[in-house]
């Protein structure tokens, strides 16, 4: 990627302010940046040009947005057409190792949770793919039943997923709408945070300063013993401040973007209004309730939360992570705080409130599911079983490992809602996801969930299993699709699996 002379002194000044990383125009890193205040993100809408960069000092790779390396949130509503041109401009020569060798820096984009086609030029991550040189032409049809909320797109070439992921090849989708369940958030400041990595392996000596910055907790974290490699980042900002006052409401909507890191968030000395997951609203539903009071929520890889948040009273709140124990074999994740919450009234530039469409076509109650159709489904035979196994050579499915020429493991037909158990033969935890639909996980290793909730990724424990409630009802999906465990090396190294809609 080559900038002008005048963007190229433009980004250096515009990113020195908001504290982004940009090893590319020369500006702060992402350590320079620990404490800053939260940086806010260009959104746009269709049309729009993307491209896959090499950043010219690191050799990682980047997603690249007018000249910048800043991923933007792409904003569109319900019944719209999103339409993305995506230019492969990176090295045909990497410098990072993939899971298989050395990357080949081939890509394509995949849109988590929408509820579109898998089938080209939409969502389609088998058949569609670019290597350096080449470009994609994506026109994503959002339905007009496309539930409100946040979602996010990201590459998915199998075998250089999760690098590509590691990098921060990751945006956030916002689908405009969401305020017909919870009005109230129409008046509320609006917060998307996009939670990534920052490798504390990749500066030995920055390590103890960087663990340092984020109080990285020291306990024991259950039988990982490895020591922590990587941390938070917000939006590209190590442990960032968000101004909010104290008792203020705030609308937040996050997402975890990490490729293996499990966020347990909690805010200091205040519960979280949750009103949805994994861009699904409570409401959507289950419209009697729509809102659901949390002290903390788990996010695994691929996760999103949407949540009103109060400002707490007094000094020092902050934004955490809670240790998630991932199993003997899983990797260390401990407690870490992700941002501090500021009191201080002069933020530079105060978000815009959350934006409202009087376009969304549906009353809120018009996806209401029946329990008694629920009950039938639930007690019924699984329709389909999900094994994760892993051993010395790979992760598997079902005991397969994916390749790209591999017939569909599951094919079924759309019109119904089907019962699918997931299970967990190893001794760490897997987040399970599919493509295309949502599920609701209602049971957990045999026993009811309280409040079962709505959701595209959900994590499977240890030696453990899931209940499942497939929802195959729309008629726009048909074709080719995935599950998978959305820790990304694992998929990279077999853990995915086709399916076939009819």
């Amino acid at each position: 990627m080559k900038l002008s002379k005048t963007n190229r002194i433009w980004t250096v000044l515009a990113l020195a302010c908001t504290g982004f990383r940009s090893e590319v125009s020369g500006a702060q890193t992402t350590r320079e940046a620990v404490g800053t205040a939260i940086p806010s993100v260009v959104e746009v809408r269709s049309p729009i040009m993307l491209e896959a960069v090499t950043d010219q000092i690191t050799g990682k790779s980047a997603f690249s947005f007018n000249g910048e390396e800043v991923p933007p949130i792409i904003r569109t509503s319900p019944g719209e057409t999103v339409i993305i041109d995506y230019a492969n401009h990176m090295s045909p020569d990497s410098r990072e190792q993939c899971v298989d060798g050395t990357c080949r820096n081939m890509t394509n984009l995949h849109f988590h949770g929408l509820h579109v086609s898998p089938a080209a030029p939409q969502d389609d991550v088998i058949t569609m793919m670019a290597m350096p040189g080449e470009s994609l032409h994506y026109v994503v049809d959002i339905p007009k039943d496309q539930p409100p909320g946040l979602y996010w797109y990201h590459t998915h070439p199998h075998g250089e997923s999760y690098q590509q992921s590691l990098d921060g090849m990751s945006g956030a989708i916002i689908i405009d709408g969401i305020d017909r369940y919870v009005p109230e958030i129409r008046q509320m400041t609006e917060r998307v945070l996009v939670l990534r990595d920052f490798d504390l392996t990749a500066d030995p000596s920055a390590r103890a300063k960087m663990s340092n910055a984020v109080t990285l907790s020291t306990a024991p974290c259950g039988d990982v013993t490895e020591k922590p490699e990587r941390i938070f980042t917000v939006n590209g900002v190590i442990r960032p401040k968000i101004p909010i006052a104290p008792g203020e409401q705030q609308f937040w909507r996050i997402v975890n973007a990490s490729p293996d890191l499990y966020a347990d968030l909690e805010v200091d000395g205040s519960m979280m209004t949750v009103v949805a997951m994994d861009g699904m609203p409570l409401g959507f539903h289950d419209p009697l309730h729509p809102r659901r009071e949390m002290k903390h929520v788990l996010l695994p890889p691929a996760g999103r939360l949407e949540a009103v948040v109060r400002g707490p009273k007094g000094q020092n709140a902050t934004l955490l992570t809670r240790c998630v124990d991932t199993g003997r074999d899983g990797d260390p994740n401990p407690r870490m705080v992700v941002a501090d919450l500021d009191d201080r009234t002069d933020e530079p530039r105060k978000p815009e409130p959350v934006s409202t469409t009087s376009s969304f076509p549906s009353h809120p109650t018009e996806f209401a599911l029946s329990k008694t159709l629920l009950e039938k489904t639930e007690t019924s035979a699984p329709q389909f079983a999900v094994e994760f196994t892993e051993d010395d050579h790979g992760f598997y499915i079902n005991g397969k490992k994916y390749g790209p020429d591999a017939p569909p493991m599951a094919v079924v037909r759309t019109g119904h809602l089907v019962h699918w158990k997931v299970t967990n033969e190893t001794d760490e935890i897997h987040p399970f996801h599919i493509h295309q639909v949502h599920f609701l996980l209602y049971a957990i290793n045999g026993k009811r969930v309280e409040h079962p909730i709505w959701l595209d990724t959900a994590n499977v424990p240890t030696r453990g299993q899931l209940d499942l409630v497939m929802d195959f009802r729309d008629p726009i999906i048909r074709g080719l699709s995935l599950f998978h465990c959305h820790l990304l090396k694992h998929e990279d190294k077999g853990m995915m699996a086709k399916i076939l809609f009819q």
